[in-house]
């Protein structure tokens, strides 16, 4: 695998900008890039097509944080950590990744945000999607960004969708996770939804009905309560292989508890990974959280459980 992409944080515009130095004269893809869907994904795709005709660096721009964290936080989530970002950009070919801090640039005209990009990055050549706004209001668009850097080639990458006329954005792959329709995930960025945790302590309920599961701390957005199909990695083991594995979200009813739990039975793993770190993969939900009459009736569903999920793992 490549070499990770270096990341830049402009923290300070007077007292950072030195970073910007030795990326001058290379290609730019800019976005908030979230999700790293197949719209950002063709954006990327152009801006490194683009870098190895100019045999310069592919160098992606983004905000930390998020900009709707500050103007619209209702409903809002990340899906992609910086970490994560981290590692789908290398895999997408960009050498750099430069976060400005958005509290200092929310404010500025969208014609000094490109003032401030043409002196002090003076790019060879950009590439930004349709929709892409930027400036104070946002009010700045795509086309000002070609008109503005009119000598360099600049490429505008159109509405990207599947099987529909609704395009492929951050906001639809929200909704996607708040609905709990994980396995339409896949379909707009190639990817699994995933969450990473800690192993931590739990009631041992698991155990003693013959399923020991791993109870999960994690601050991740959580799609809603039920039982998934997903695959696990355990991150602090040197096989990376995806686990199978049946996920339940939720409280446990049959037991009387309203506790919210995230919880993972590994199909086929004896081992014990208390405090390690996890990563589960979401694939499909197979139902809601159900109250049994008793542990018994439990336990012959979650056997069913089971068998759903190694059905619907086994095509991936």
């Amino acid at each position: 695998m490549r070499e990770k992409v270096k990341t830049l944080i402009i923290w300070d515009l007077k007292k950072d900008l030195n970073k910007l130095h030795r990326l001058k004269n290379s290609v730019l893809c800019i976005g908030n890039f979230d999700g790293l869907h197949k719209g950002h994904n063709r954006v990327l795709q152009e801006g490194y097509d683009m870098s190895k005709r100019f045999e310069r660096p592919l160098v992606a721009i983004s905000f930390l944080p998020h900009p709707r964290l500050l103007l619209r936080p209702q409903n809002f989530f990340i899906l992609t950590p910086v970490s994560a970002k981290i590692l789908e950009l290398t895999k997408l070919g960009a050498d750099y990744l430069v976060m400005f801090n958005f509290p200092s640039i929310m404010n500025i005209e969208y014609k000094e945000f490109c003032e401030f990009i043409e002196v002090h990055l003076n790019p060879c050549g950009i590439c930004v999607g349709f929709d892409f706004s930027f400036g104070k209001g946002a009010l700045g668009t795509a086309e000002d960004i070609k008109k503005f850097f009119s000598k360099i080639e600049v490429k505008i990458v159109g509405k990207i969708s599947v099987n529909s006329d609704q395009k492929i954005s951050s906001s639809l792959l929200r909704k996607t996770i708040r609905e709990g329709s994980v396995d339409k995930y896949p379909k707009y960025t190639g990817r699994f939804y995933s969450v990473r945790g800690c192993v931590v302590k739990g009631e041992g309920r698991g155990t003693k009905i013959g399923f020991p599961t791993a109870n999960i701390s994690t601050t991740y957005f959580l799609p809603p309560d039920g039982v998934y199909a997903c695959f696990v990695k355990l991150l602090d083991q040197g096989n990376q292989t995806a686990l199978k594995a049946v996920c339940n979200i939720g409280p446990q009813p049959t037991f009387n508890s309203n506790k919210k739990t995230l919880e993972v039975f590994i199909i086929g793993f004896e081992g014990n990974i208390y405090l390690k770190s996890i990563e589960i993969m979401f694939v499909k939900r197979i139902r809601d959280v159900m109250k049994f009459q008793n542990p018994e009736e439990l336990k012959k569903r979650i056997q069913e459980d089971i068998e759903e999920a190694k059905s619907i793992l086994a095509s991936w």
